[in-house]
């Protein structure tokens, strides 16, 4: 028979919190790719490698992810999201993979499934810190 763990209240719901953000961040991405979008940014998208400019058709999808992984990962590694030196700028595929990638630091790219699994190197959080 297996073993029963049990975890307080506040472990548990920082469990759940973490499940369910991962979950959503995965649906996102899976509704992006059956679109067969592979670029968001706050007012333009990328579908099927034509540019929609001054459409806000994923607007919702993009605030979502950017609350769910780049302000997230900001607050845990104690990074200041006001900060004009690190300036978010979209989410894209890169060979087969989604990133998050900043403006400035020019082109500072971060693979979600490491911002998900908080493989963030202490380089990269320094220079975002920067």
């Amino acid at each position: 028979m297996g073993k029963l763990y049990t975890l307080d209240g506040k472990k548990f719901l920082e469990k759940v919190g973490i499940i369910m953000s991962e979950e959503t961040v995965k649906s996102i991405l899976e509704k992006l790719d059956k679109a067969n979008v592979t670029c968001i940014d706050y007012a333009y998208y990328i579908k099927d490698n034509e540019m929609f400019e001054d459409s806000y058709d994923y607007c919702d999808e993009f605030d979502k992810l950017y609350d769910l992984l780049i302000f997230k990962m900001y607050v845990k590694h104690g990074i200041d999201p006001y900060d004009d030196n690190n300036s978010f700028n979209k989410f894209k595929k890169e060979n087969g993979k989604w990133v998050a990638e900043w403006f400035n630091p020019m082109e500072l790219t971060i693979k979600i499934d490491d911002i998900l699994d908080d493989r963030i190197s202490t380089k990269v959080v320094e220079v975002l810190k920067e």
